[in-house]
């Protein structure tokens, strides 16, 4: 768990209650290791704040802790942290106070209503457009020649994760049995050993793109004639000659990290712009929101990454660019609408009944 630095004064007795409190996320609340990394380098914050004051007197502390947060850093750069990051932060201590004070005794001092206020009033940020591989980036990366079982292997797995969203750390665990091409399902479940966020457990659909599909295809037809199903589809490689390798069964923790370096290896080979594993989710989101046509569509694509409601899908991956946006706008305006290009039925049966009367 947290460990004290010497550097800061940090009070012992608030170290010893963040790790308690991690240990019961961890066990009580079940998160995930990397969630609980995550609230590990929040806490951090607080602990840095208090100082060797106790936890039970936080209230006391000035500044407030949101005020602190405005120009705190653990990374020694300039400039305070982003907006996001420092709302994660104060929502990380607020779940924190509150756990402290249903711990009752000298926590009791630690009020919901004080608690709810750890909050920043106002925290603007600048705005960023997130940046996704789009269509035309996948069809680059799908037309590639892949010579070597290295370069056919990242080039699947890249374009898989743009037709599934799915994440790396499930991507690498995935094993073979759980990749349905036929039906175009893809079983991230954590029951078959598939790493996924919070433990989630979802069918995933593949995207209907027939020329992307066909690179998936052929990879998945390859691993097939050498691995058994429980074999991973990012089949691990033979360091001698790099060629599968048939008897690799464990997933090991570096294996997300392998996927990154040969992705990066493999698109600057090719001259193509470097991009994160992360960047093909965004742009499955990005191409799913594209082709919605109503609502219920938005939200099978929502749910499609694994996400609880269209909003978080919203607010982190479908950011549009701003020419994007004028391509939209312009194309709203420049096309006739509906009704415009419909004649007007009613104006038609007007003429018809004063056709009908004049001829009596």
């Amino acid at each position: 768990m947290l460990a004290p630095q010497e550097k800061n004064m940090i009070n012992k007795k608030n170290w010893k209650l963040t790790n308690q409190y991690l240990d019961d996320r961890l066990h009580v609340d079940q998160i995930s290791q990397g969630s609980l990394g995550v609230e590990k380098t929040y806490l951090r914050y607080l602990l840095e704040w208090a100082d060797v004051t106790h936890f039970s007197k936080a209230r006391k502390i000035t500044p407030t802790f949101p005020e602190y947060m405005k120009t705190a850093r653990l990374d020694n750069k300039k400039g305070s942290l982003s907006p996001t990051h420092i709302n994660k932060i104060l929502s990380t201590a607020r779940r924190f106070f509150m756990w402290l004070f249903e711990r009752g005794g000298q926590y009791r001092s630690l009020k919901p209503s004080w608690i709810k206020k750890i909050r920043s009033k106002r925290l603007t940020a600048i705005p960023q457009t997130k940046e996704y591989v789009s269509y035309e980036d996948i069809l680059e990366i799908d037309r590639i020649p892949a010579r070597t079982a290295m370069e056919r292997r990242i080039q699947a797995a890249a374009v898989l994760m743009y037709l599934t969203g799915i994440r790396v750390g499930a991507l690498v665990t995935l094993p073979i049995k759980a990749v349905d091409l036929k039906n175009r399902f893809i079983y991230q479940y954590p029951s078959l050993g598939v790493h996924t966020k919070n433990n989630k457990s979802a069918k995933t659909v593949i995207y209907p793109i027939p020329e992307l599909l066909a690179v998936v295809q052929a990879w998945d037809n390859e691993i097939r004639e050498v691995l058994p199903e429980d074999g991973f589809w990012f089949a691990p490689l033979l360091p001698e000659s790099g060629e599968i390798d048939p008897n690799n069964l464990i997933a090991k923790d570096s294996r997300v990290s392998l996927v990154q370096k040969n992705l990066r290896k493999f698109l600057r080979k090719y001259g193509l712009p470097e991009r994160s594993p992360h960047k093909f989710r965004h742009g499955h989101v990005h191409y799913g929101q594209a082709h919605s046509r109503n609502q219920a569509d938005y939200k099978a694509v929502s749910q499609n990454v694994m996400h609880s409601t269209t909003g978080i899908t919203d607010q982190f991956y479908s950011n549009m660019g701003d020419q994007e946006k004028k391509n939209r706008i312009d194309s709203m305006f420049n096309n006739k609408s509906e009704s415009e290009e419909k004649p007007d039925e009613y104006a038609l049966f007007r003429e018809f009944l004063s056709w009908k009367d004049a001829n009596k």
